[in-house]
């Protein structure tokens, strides 16, 4: 229990720009306006347009030319403001967010409001470019804005969104059709010099018929090259022939033209193409795609390939295609046109049993506990995608997290109110572990509506049970309480199972508002009916559940028999992370009675199944109670070690107050320690401080300094303090002498060994040689990683050193002077301002400067 926790590693670099398109021409001139605008400081571009007009490809193209300028990482979000699905909502689209930024899920809040205040957190301060694309209102974008004025967002959208203008000070640029000339120009670039030259006239008449739409003309384009002998005149005569479908300038011209391109179809791509606009997510893959028209994978991979060669559909992610959104809506009307309301009905069942079933499987690689779900017979034509462990069964999952809801919403449409409630109960895992609370409420509400429809107990007892627990989580308790209620008066009419189920939800909730006598209550009720059903499995989780709550009121004998009746059982039913539970309470009992060496047994052991489960949530409960057991037995700086991993998890699952908790614990720690203590400071420009503290630590533990403790490092600039303690009385001014010797030993390096003296050392103690070999080579290592850094700051109570453009100063500050520095703790974070500070006070101090750059002597 007295492991160091692991200092987080500097936060990845993302670079989530989608493909520059092949497409792009021309456009020169609102790059350089682009430029300009964020050269004033413009925080925010916003780029409108109608649709097809390039919006997406500028801020593409822009983004990617300009990258180097972004070195903390680029993000882009579809926000599906057009789409056939429902626009993301904020909410969800801070979750992908996280992804992005490689959050991992079990430091993810449950909470929305944490999601984003981690998400601006993360964001805040750096040098990043954040494209937002597809919006169709405000709303949508406002919540994603970061808080600092380092980074840039560029926002796409149909509309004006004028009040980004108003409120946030966005430019707005508002794209235009191409000019003739230049229309005429992408044409040609896209076709090929040889053919131009042949055909000038031809490249004019498809030009002109683009109506000076990209993306008209990028479907010109790849037309003619997939017909490349065919000769352009005969494709501009085909084209002419094409009779206007609406009406509609500018759009006259994509819809002639994806009309004509969608007549050098074969009948099956064309039946194919029809049948994509039917799904309800943004993007699909090849098995959805394969199910959708009733093709073998490799069938649908075919289509899907010369789709994608007609640029009918575009595939960002290797594996993923979707259809822009005019080319949808044509596609829409030519389904509505020609293949008939059965026809379309059973593509959009095979797509829904697609989802269902693989979404079935999926959850069953990922729950320990195996849901009672039964399925109906698959629509004939699904080919469901096979999983073959929790990996794939987590990859499917994130691959099609934003399908999913939207294909809930589709079978609610079509009545499947079964295929409903079943999609939520096979979401439910994933959400949970995700920490997407908002999402998990919208499919518990759809689950509600659709099971109140079907007016089937079984189904309305679930999913109001479930919701319940889901409110309850996001502090919703009033509504929980009347959910969890509801499921309970109806569970009666639907057997044992169901009552146990309720009755163990009701106590949970009241646990979660601190009522633990109620819990107790409904805790013995689910008892009570588990032990006639003969499942092992759901009977060890509700003993346990009884045993918390007695032993939280103080009944320690009752939680005792049943905490080992539920070890007994899991030793029938394996169920780890039951069993961590069971260790957790069991902890608890021996902890109140005084048991401290088998309570921190206890806990390690919980703890391990918890890491391995990587259930951090719970990781960080424990570790802050194991905390509180070494504090008890005045292991500080165990305690303190436990305490800031759990602070570090609480802080990243936005559990806001447990860490300020867990942090008061700490500084009231800190007080308890020994008078002697000294405290050092260690401050590095960059994330990368870690080397630097690494390598002092080696050196004082050398020179026989006891580490004490030490704080969580924080991140953007290193920022650590360290807690020393030496008998000796000595001790500050050994501590001093070791820093002197370390910048002295900057000049001059080692030699077989042994620190060599430098020269011009003016400082109140002799520098002098190191204790032995260890300390010399540890001096060095701690040389090496000061020097990868422009700014360092580096205080002990005695000594001082600070590292500003490339030049090291060592001060061996008076009393008073180190009491100033104290008593500002910000100047430890500013190197220049320090420097000034020791400046003004050098009457008081002794300084010696080392030049960054000297050589040093080889070792």
């Amino acid at each position: 229990m007295q492991r160091e926790s692991k200092t987080p590693r500097p936060a990845p670099v993302p670079h989530r720009l989608p493909p520059a398109a092949d497409s792009f021409f021309a456009r020169e001139e609102l790059l350089t306006t682009l430029d300009a605008k964020r050269a004033a400081g413009t925080p925010v571009l916003v780029i409108t347009g109608m649709a097809g007009v390039g919006k997406t490809s500028l801020a593409v193209e822009w983004a990617r030319r300009r990258i180097d300028q972004f070195p903390d990482g680029q993000l882009y979000v579809d926000l599906r403001g057009y789409s056939p699905a429902e626009p993301l909502p904020a909410g969800t689209a801070v979750r992908g967010l996280l992804d992005d930024l490689e959050v991992p899920s079990s430091r993810v809040p449950e909470d929305p409001a944490a999601q984003l205040g981690l998400y601006r957190s993360l964001i805040a301060g750096k040098r990043m470019l954040i494209i937002l694309d597809n919006a169709s209102t405000a709303a949508q974008i406002i919540p994603l804005l970061p808080r600092t004025a380092s980074s840039t967002v560029v926002v796409t959208s149909r509309r004006p969104l004028t009040e980004l203008t108003a409120r946030y000070g966005a430019g707005r640029f508002d794209l235009q059709l191409l000019p003739a000339a230049e229309s005429r120009a992408m044409l040609a670039h896209l076709v090929g010099a040889e053919r131009v030259a042949a055909e000038p006239q031809a490249i004019d008449d498809l030009s002109r018929a683009c109506a000076g739409l990209p993306l008209a003309l990028s479907l010109v384009a790849s037309a003619a090259r997939s017909r490349g002998r065919q000769p352009l005149a005969e494709l501009a005569a085909e084209l002419r022939a094409v009779p206007a479908l609406e009406n509609d300038e500018p759009e006259l011209g994509v819809r002639s033209v994806l009309s004509w391109s969608y007549r050098a179809l074969p009948a099956e791509v064309a039946r194919t193409f029809r049948l994509l606009s039917l799904l309800p997510g943004p993007d699909f893959g090849i098995n959805a795609a394969a199910t959708l028209g009733e093709r073998s994978i490799d069938q649908a991979r075919a289509v899907l390939e010369a789709l994608e060669l007609g640029s009918l559909v575009t595939s960002q992610v290797p594996g993923r295609y979707g259809l822009h959104d005019l080319i949808r809506a044509y596609a829409l009307e030519q389904t509505l046109s020609l293949d008939g309301e059965a026809a379309r009905s059973d593509a959009r069942n095979r797509v829904i049993d697609f989802y269902l079933h693989t979404a079935k499987d999926a959850n069953q690689q990922l729950s320990q506990r195996k849901e009672r779900l039964e399925l109906g017979q698959l629509s004939p034509g699904t080919i469901p995608l096979p999983l073959a462990d929790a990996t794939e069964a987590l990859a499917w999952f994130d691959t099609e997290y934003n399908c999913l809801l939207p294909v809930q919403r589709l079978a609610s449409t079509l009545g499947r109110y079964n295929a409903v409630w079943q999609l939520a109960i096979a979401m439910d895992t994933y959400l949970q572990r995700k920490g997407s609370l908002d999402d998990r409420l919208a499919s518990w509400r759809t689950a509600l509506e659709a099971a109140e429809q079907l007016g089937e107990p079984g189904p309305l007892a679930l999913a109001l049970r479930v919701l319940g627990d889901a409110c309850s989580r996001s502090g919703r308790h009033a509504e929980a309480l009347d959910f969890a209620q509801r499921c309970l008066d109806l569970s009666e009419s639907v057997g044992a199972t169901e009552q146990t189920d309720a009755h163990r939800t009701l106590a949970m909730i009241w646990e979660r508002q601190g009522n633990r006598r109620r819990a107790l209550d409904h805790a013995l009720q689910a008892l009570d009916r588990v032990r006639s059903l003969g499942d092992g499995f759901s009977e060890a989780e509700v003993l346990n559940a009884v045993g918390r709550y007695a032993a939280r009121l103080g009944h320690f004998d009752q939680a005792r028999d049943h905490c080992s009746a539920a070890q007994e059982l899991h030793r029938y039913h394996p169920d780890r992370a039951g069993e961590a539970d069971t260790l957790d309470t069991l902890g608890y009992l021996a902890r109140h009675s005084d048991q401290y060496r088998q309570a921190l047994t206890l806990y390690g052991d919980a703890l391990r199944l918890r890491r391995d489960l990587r259930d951090f949530y719970q990781v960080a409960n424990t570790l802050r109670i194991v905390g509180e057991i070494h504090a008890d037995t005045g292991e500080f700086d165990a305690a303190r070690r436990c305490w800031a991993e759990a602070g570090e998890l609480f802080t990243a699952q936005g559990r806001l107050d447990e860490a300020a908790d867990t942090r008061h614990r700490m500084d009231a720690s800190r007080r308890e320690m020994a008078s002697d203590a000294e405290e050092i400071t260690v401050f590095t420009s960059g994330d990368e401080g870690q080397p630097v503290r690494d390598a002092l630590v080696d050196l004082l533990e050398i020179a026989g300094f006891s580490i004490v403790s030490r704080d969580v490092p924080e991140h953007g600039s290193w920022f650590q303090r360290l807690f020393v303690t030496k008998k000796d009385p000595q001790a500050g001014e050994e501590l001093g002498r070791i820093v002197a010797t370390a910048v002295a030993n900057h000049l001059a390096g080692t030699v077989n060994g042994k620190v060599v003296q430098a020269r011009d050392v003016s400082i109140r103690n002799e520098p002098g040689a190191g204790q032995n070999e260890q300390e010399a080579n540890a001096i060095a290592r701690l040389l090496d990683a000061c020097q990868v850094h422009d700014e360092i700051v580096l205080c002990t109570s005695s000594t001082v050193l600070v590292k500003v453009d490339g030049r090291i100063t060592c001060w061996v500050p008076t009393a008073e002077a180190m009491r100033v520095l104290r008593t500002d703790p910000r100047l430890m974070r500013s190197p220049k301002e320090l420097l000034d500070v020791l400046s003004r006070l050098s009457d008081s101090t002794a300084r010696a400067h080392f030049a960054d750059d000297l050589p040093r002597a080889e070792s």
